[in-house]
């Protein structure tokens, strides 16, 4: 299997951590990446002129917006080189992808192609104007058909192994299988961490299901069942940084979309707080 990286690249992304993962991650396991850059047309899409606007201000207003046009598609294209300088620096087969869309769509609708997408996590506003990183991650998060690797603007150094964050869900155990399906599972060793916050046999059998599940596609796992009133994101940033594993497995939103409005979840949560590459799955 040859594993096949898209590297989603739009107005305010991707940050030279993406880049680096990408070529790296490619270089590792003999895959490919390939840059698509969306050139976002809510930047430059001209705004609807009254009847009576002046003919001049007509003409402003277009100067202005293929002004905006033109710096949207010279960051996108400025991105894709170096892109593809941080890939001819590691070996790694590259191609490039250029569109012009609605950022989240276009990203979905190229995803089909790929075996796992990589989108910055930002959660600054963009310069400029157009939507925020954040707002496209969520979007494309929601209607994915394949995991999504959120990655910060930096990496932490060398680090090797995954940890898989894995309560039992619908969403963990479809994010388990992605990892497997993706080829991602081959980077380095795998830890399963399954948190409860009342009962360890519990913790310990959710854990003891994705153990079973790798072990039968070839790959070994090691397993830790947690009781804790602390909220998990925290145990899991904890265990990650402590075991120095290079990314975090775990589905996607797993609480209904009434829940996360109101509460937040554990998704939203890494996503603020991780230091690490997550790898999810709705």
């Amino acid at each position: 299997m040859s594993l096949r990286i898209m590297v989603a690249v739009h107005n305010g992304s991707p940050g030279n951590g993406t880049m680096e993962l990408a070529s790296n991650w490619a270089g590792r396991l003999k895959g490919s990446v390939v840059g698509v850059g969306v050139i976002d047309e809510s930047v430059w899409a001209p705004a609807p002129v009254a009847a009576s606007a002046s003919a001049g201000l007509g003409g402003v207003a277009a100067a202005e917006d293929n002004a905006q046009r033109a710096r949207a598609e010279e960051y996108v294209t400025h991105s894709l080189t170096k892109l593809e300088e941080h890939c001819r620096d590691q070996g790694v087969e590259y191609r490039q992808v250029l569109e012009t869309g609605v950022p989240h769509e276009e990203i979905l609708a190229e995803a089909q192609r790929h075996d796992v997408i990589l989108l910055g996590k930002q959660t600054t506003p963009d310069p400029g104007v157009g939507p925020p990183a954040r707002s496209i991650l969520e979007n494309v998060l929601t209607n994915s058909p394949r995991p999504v690797v959120a990655v910060p603007d930096r990496l932490e150094g060398e680090r090797r192994g995954i940890l898989v964050a894995y309560d039992g869900s619908l969403q963990a155990a479809r994010a388990l299988q992605a990892l497997v399906a993706s080829g991602l599972g081959a980077l380095g060793k795998l830890a399963v961490l399954s948190v409860d916050t009342r009962s360890e046999e519990t913790a310990a059998e959710h854990a003891a299901r994705a153990i079973e599940y790798l072990a039968a596609h070839g790959l070994e796992a090691d397993s830790r069942a947690e009781v804790t009133d602390e909220p998990v994101e925290r145990v899991v940033v904890d265990q990650a940084g402590s075991r120095g594993v290079e990314m975090i497995v775990m589905g996607a939103h797993g609480r209904s979309r009434l829940a996360e409005f109101f509460l937040g979840s554990v998704t939203t949560h890494l996503i603020d707080e991780s230091p690490l590459p997550l790898f999810l799955f709705h």
